[in-house]
């Protein structure tokens, strides 16, 4: 079972006889994880990696199934929540912080995690989020610019710190988390990171809710 299988166009029913082959028993535990791992089929085909589709379903499967790495809400799979790890600690930090810098942290998380995943250089900043600060009506001094550019960076190499070791812990190789989140995401980095985004609309106000998700449209990278 190799990545030439994936590469072909299969059908959804095609994928769903190839999932229970290589699931076997374990394809009851599939449940609504189901579309994700169709997709993982689908992104397997697109993407460079030593394991096989036989090795990473069930690894994926096992990791969706078992709650240890992501978390979705009621409203079903297609719609991300957050990563369960390792942005729970730094959730936690970042609340130290006044909003505009806590803000900018999530965003770091988001735009880090879907660089990660989608093996792209990681931004070391959003320069549209810093160039509204310059230019709103209230114009941030080069001070607090220097306080979110160190922020960004900051919780930027704790993600990535934090992401590897808990891989390590729970026995999950970095490409099969890397795909499970592109094929989350349709393997659309963009709306990736909208989705992390997303996770984190809980932990703001329901005023400061508002300019959270209007700032959805500043798109990853940017």
């Amino acid at each position: 079972m190799d990545t030439m299988i994936a590469r072909k166009n299969l059908s959804e029913k095609e994928k769903e006889d190839l999932l229970r082959e290589i699931l076997g028993t374990e394809y009851t535990s599939v449940g609504n994880n189901l579309p994700i791992l169709r997709n993982v089929i689908d992104v397997v085909g697109h993407v460079d990696t030593a394991f096989t589709l036989a090795e990473l379903v069930p690894i994926i499967n096992g990791a969706l199934s078992g709650s240890r790495v992501i978390a979705f809400v009621s409203t079903g799979a297609s719609i991300f929540s957050i990563f369960m790890f390792p942005v729970a600690a730094l959730i936690s930090v970042a609340n130290a912080y006044q909003v505009g810098h806590k803000m900018y942290s999530f965003r770091s998380i988001a735009y880090t995690l879907s660089a990660w995943a989608f093996d792209k250089p990681i931004p070391v900043s959003s320069k549209r989020v810093l160039s509204n600060m310059r230019r709103g009506m209230v114009v941030v001094k080069k001070e607090i610019i220097d306080e979110h550019n160190k922020l960004w960076s900051k919780t930027s190499k704790n993600v990535i710190t934090k992401l590897n070791a808990e891989l390590v812990t729970k026995k999950i190789p970095q490409d099969a988390m890397k795909i499970l989140l592109r094929a989350i995401a349709n393997n659309n980095e963009q709306k990736l990171c909208e989705l992390i985004l997303k996770g984190f609309e809980k932990e703001f106000s329901s005023v400061v809710k508002i300019t959270w998700r209007n700032n959805y449209k500043i798109k990853f990278p940017n």
